[in-house]
């Protein structure tokens, strides 16, 4: 019976929650295959070269950056989740596509409208939660739920496309863009169970783009995504930093790795219940930037060490960084949708995706210029870089909540 008890409480609870969750995970399955054998089949099926890729990825993903605020916009204005479904039918006939590709300027072009169309999923994902949730608690454990489901996702897909990348034939890479396809409209059928969604009719007396002219919220954003800069700390600096400044073996990076993704998959939901109000999501953030820059001390450290020493101090370090990244995560999932107004739930959640991505794209330089280029002063200057915009949170936070209880009142 406790064992049963356990298992229903990794689930979201009943409602249009559940099947939310199931199509996240069921979508990062699908993203998860691609990360894996995409691009090992452009290159070595379609005969594209890697610099070729390098281009074309890299303009979609700067047309999926200008594309989040108005895709938010249009799931205020026509509902998410109609939209939703939508973008996943358009994301399944895309996949299929791509087998068509046999020319740079095709992969540019279904490049581009594929990662406009998967920007716009996950911004119209988060105001498809803000719209069948109540109250702060309610939004930010949705979220968690999400996120732990989306980790448990994206394994389960790396894991099959390691079989087409293991017979390593047109077929098996082939058969990845076919399954994504299939799961893309699974994703639609299961989205399509959620209670429709009204949207908000336009108010010719408020701007059209509230959300790019809100200063608090947009430097809540800010600090945020310079927050999320720590996330590319495991995927990009400790794989170099393991191999090639300590003496731990090469498979403490899975190692990391694997506690990362198994304590995210497990304890996300449970870490989000203290985080209650914007009060309590800044002050959890700001615990999270002071965990933060132990983590990077401890990895400094590493260096100095032999093989024992280092892979302990790995370890408590990957251990500390994945308990402030599960405060910074709940912190960033309530003030997402708490410093933002109702009516425009999706043109806000546009505007802190777009702050993701900014992030997202400058974080692997960040970490090469600094713990990689530097070494230990790297480290220990991006850990201060942590701590102080952890600090930062809490009198911004207070900031733009005072100036969002005075826009209401006016």
């Amino acid at each position: 019976m406790r064992r049963g008890i356990r298992l229903r409480s990794l689930l979201p609870p009943p409602g249009p929650l559940r099947p939310l969750a199931l199509a996240t995970m069921l979508s990062r399955v699908g993203d998860g295959l691609l990360m894996t054998a995409s691009v090992l089949y452009f290159n070595r099926i379609v005969g594209l070269s890697v610099s070729q890729i390098g281009v074309g990825l890299s303009v979609a993903g700067l047309c999926a950056l200008l594309s989040g605020v108005p895709m938010g916009h249009l799931a205020d204005r026509r509902g998410p989740r109609v939209l939703f479904v939508i973008l996943s039918v358009l994301m399944s006939g895309l996949s299929l596509l791509y087998l068509l590709v046999d020319a740079f300027w095709q992969f540019l072009l279904v490049a581009i409208v594929m990662t406009v169309a998967d920007r716009g999923v996950s911004v119209v994902r988060a105001a498809l939660v803000a719209a069948v949730t109540r109250g702060s608690e309610g939004r930010v454990s949705a979220r968690a739920y999400l996120r732990a489901v989306t980790n448990i996702g994206l394994m389960a897909g790396a894991g099959i496309g390691a079989l087409a990348l293991h017979l390593d034939n047109s077929a098996a890479y082939r058969m990845t863009f076919v399954l994504d396809s299939l799961l893309s409209l699974v994703v639609a059928f299961i989205v399509s169970a959620v209670p429709r969604v009204q949207p908000h009719a336009r108010n010719e007396n408020r701007p059209v783009w509230i959300a790019l002219r809100d200063r608090g919220y947009l430097a809540v954003a800010a600090l945020n995504a310079a927050m999320s800069i720590h996330y590319a700390v495991l995927d990009v600096a400790i794989p170099l930093w393991v191999v090639e400044h300590t003496e731990a073996p090469r498979w403490t990076v899975a190692l990391l790795l694997s506690i990362n993704t198994g304590v995210v998959a497990l304890f996300q939901v449970r870490a989000s219940r203290g985080t209650t109000d914007a009060s309590t999501a800044a002050r959890a953030t700001r615990t999270a930037g002071l965990l933060l820059m132990a983590s990077m001390i401890l990895f400094a450290v590493a260096s100095e060490g032999g093989v024992v020493l280092a892979v302990a101090l790995l370890s408590l370090g990957g251990v500390i960084h994945v308990i402030g990244e599960l405060l910074q995560s709940s912190g960033s999932f309530l003030l997402s949708f708490d410093l933002a107004f109702d009516h425009a739930q999706g043109q806000y959640q546009g505007v802190w995706s777009t702050s993701m991505s900014v992030s997202t794209m400058v974080a692997p330089a960040v970490v090469a210029l600094l713990p990689l280029g530097l070494g230990v002063p790297g480290w220990i200057i991006l850990g201060a870089w942590f701590a102080m915009t952890g600090m930062l949170f809490v009198p911004t936070v207070r900031w733009a909540a005072a100036r969002r209880l005075q826009s209401t009142k006016i």
